[in-house]
């Protein structure tokens, strides 16, 4: 999730509607074109008018032949005045659309007048209202898949500015539980997603394996043993056995999953070892074999989470890069509450699929 469409959306937004403006305030090629148009328009519908007129008075006379365009010797002047006014409004019709057809407006403004308003709309969508984004790592595993792609609502955590995130609404704050979109703190070009598991106050401490907020564990049950694969290189993967747990914080209740401490394949034995021997404190620089490897496994700690600040883990726990390697969310970061599973799609060339499509636990 690195790439911020609004970098391109705001920019096009604000060019385009300089340039409408311009043309409505100096340049008029547009409002030209329009009066045009309307000219023509009414040319057409008064020779509608004058036509129907004019069949009207020939009926009026059965007995004469009376031509369209040809004045006959014993017709009454009402007639030939009548085809005279019918014939200056055609003419009239022909310059109309001849000065139409000459005009020419530049392409960039007829771009803007199309596409601006467009633009704005999605502006505001994106930028105040819901957000798609796509999972591209497994962090928040089996909770989002890579390759899912949600819709983050943008106001659940205050209306704020595009680009430079600055909160101009306060309508509302994470709850524990929530998954939240937000800048990466190292990076805040990198949009990151996690779970709040830690609100501004809280003692947040993890003993093997158990999460507890303020002194309380979180409501677990242990389920089902699944095969994981985890990247060692670029080109290798080791399978690895882990647990999934069904976890309780605050109102959400969802599945986390952890890599047994035990392996029966060697090679995955050792990769545990290695990961076992890495401190797992808040905060503490780690030191990677390799840049694939997990970042942590059940290691002990704890951690107060300071005012105005948030504490995010993935629910994919040993596999995640989250706040107890890099520090806490400032509330400044959030960009807003993950809702909604909408499609699914495997990286490649793979058709979507919706099977899914649901709410976010």
């Amino acid at each position: 999730m690195d790439f911020d469409f609004n970098r391109i959306l705001v920019p096009a937004t604000l060019v385009f509607f300089f340039i409408w403006l311009l043309d409505k305030v100096y340049f008029k090629q547009y409002f030209g074109l329009k009066q045009k148009k309307q000219q023509a328009v009414e040319a057409d519908q008064y020779i509608q008018q004058l036509q129907a007129s004019f069949e009207q008075l020939k009926s009026a006379y059965p007995a004469l032949v009376i031509s369209d365009t040809v004045t006959h010797p014993d017709e009454p002047m009402d007639v030939t005045q009548a085809r005279d006014r019918l014939s200056q409004a055609k003419s009239a019709a022909v310059r109309a659309h001849n000065h139409l057809n000459e005009h020419r407006i530049h392409t960039v403004i007829n771009w803007a007048y199309d596409f601006w308003p467009v633009l704005a709309v999605v502006l505001m969508v994106r930028s105040f209202l819901y957000e798609p984004f796509n999972i591209p790592s497994e962090s928040m595993n089996p909770t989002l898949e890579t390759g899912d792609f949600i819709l983050v609502n943008k106001y659940a955590y205050g209306v704020r500015l595009p680009l430079i995130n600055s909160k101009i609404i306060d309508s509302g704050e994470p709850e524990r539980g929530d998954v939240a979109v937000f800048r990466y703190p190292v990076n805040p070009k990198i949009s990151f997603i996690k779970r709040i598991v830690g609100l501004p106050g809280d003692h947040i401490a993890f003993r093997q394996g158990v999460l507890y907020i303020n002194g309380t564990a979180q409501p677990y049950q242990q389920g089902q043993q699944v095969n994981l694969p985890v990247k060692v290189s670029a080109t290798q993967n080791i399978t690895v056995t882990a647990s999934q747990w069904t976890v309780n914080v605050g109102e959400h209740r969802f599945i986390s999953q952890y890599i047994n401490l035990e392996q029966q394949d060697e090679l995955a034995a050792r990769l545990v070892e290695v990961m076992n021997n890495r401190s797992n404190s808040p905060f503490d620089a780690l030191k990677r074999s390799s840049e694939f490897l997990p970042l942590s496994l059940q290691q002990d700690w704890q951690v107060t989470v300071p005012k105005g600040q948030y504490f995010a883990m993935g629910d994919n726990r040993d596999q995640s890069d989250d706040s107890r390697y890099w520090g806490f969310v400032p509330e400044k970061n959030l960009t807003g509450k993950a809702m909604y599973i909408w499609m699914h799609k495997e990286p490649g060339l793979h058709v979507p699929s919706f099977q899914r499509n649901g709410r976010i636990p």
